[in-house]
């Protein structure tokens, strides 16, 4: 083990050993048992097509402008995506005419805000990313095939990067964290979402020369593959730090970044 893998091993564990100490074993284990017991056996193109236009809302507050996934299901030809693209093409337009023909409203029960001729609008933009994500799919023939191309990034950090990198391009609205994210969220664990806490974390730690998107992202894969575990949970330690949230407990920690950061000293991590 070279010598800066070393210090991505004992930087993690220390990680983990503090968490431990914070929350106790039974709550941090509920965190990050999900990442075990999930499982994509039962996924089908139409899921993955679902799960890719949920995390275009992740955008910039989408979610507040844009209806529940679910309700765009007749739009949308239930979610086939080769369908979507046969009908629409790349015809964003006819797209928006036909959800705001169906008059969707938002919790207070009044219509959205929906402005065809407005290159900034939430559904415009949105509209355009539908599209190109059932452009994209339409090329599969099955989950299986999906899945196959997936894997076969999964070499090392730089190749396994070099996924969302691709999704950022064919996806219009997909920023390098979002592609992560929808990679995470259906299942493939090799993937994290680079956020500002990790950010925070590991360029205090001189873990990184800058807080871009591409650097993060590598690091957390690379700490997995020195320490056997899979992105997704080395993603999910240093979130709980930086944020102090957990998902699976009602405990509350608050953020602990500045005292992570001590308690390395302490132990002479750094």
């Amino acid at each position: 083990m070279s010598k800066n893998d070393k210090r991505l091993h004992d930087i993690y564990i220390a990680a983990y050993n503090f968490l431990r100490e914070k929350v106790g074993e039974k709550a941090l284990k509920a965190e990050l048992n999900y990442y075990e017991k999930y499982s994509r056996n039962s996924l089908s193109l139409k899921d993955v097509f679902h799960h890719m236009l949920d995390s275009l809302k992740n955008k910039q507050g989408y979610v507040n402008y844009i209806v529940d996934t679910d309700k765009m299901s007749g739009t949308l030809f239930k979610f086939d995506a080769r369908k979507v693209y046969e009908f629409y093409g790349d015809d964003w337009k006819k797209l928006f005419i036909k959800f705001r023909n169906r008059k969707f409203r938002n919790y207070s029960g009044k219509l959205y805000r929906m402005k065809i001729n407005d290159n900034r609008n939430a559904w415009v933009m949105y509209c355009k990313g539908v599209l190109s994500c059932a452009k994209f799919l339409a090329s599969f023939k099955n989950i299986n095939d999906f899945d196959k191309f997936v894997k076969s990034f999964f070499h090392n950090e730089f190749t396994i990067a070099s996924l969302p990198m691709l999704l950022e391009k064919e996806i219009f609205g997909y920023g390098f964290p979002l592609a992560c994210d929808f990679l995470k969220e259906l299942g493939y664990w090799q993937y994290g979402k680079p956020d500002v806490h990790l950010k925070d974390i590991f360029q205090r730690l001189d873990l990184v020369n800058d807080d871009s998107d591409y650097e993060v992202f590598k690091i957390i894969v690379k700490i997995g593959i020195i320490v056997k575990r899979k992105t997704a949970v080395i993603d999910k330690i240093f979130w709980i730090i930086g944020s102090g949230n957990l998902s699976q407990s009602d405990k509350k920690i608050g953020r602990q970044k500045n005292n992570f950061y001590k308690y390395l000293k302490e132990n002479k991590i750094i």
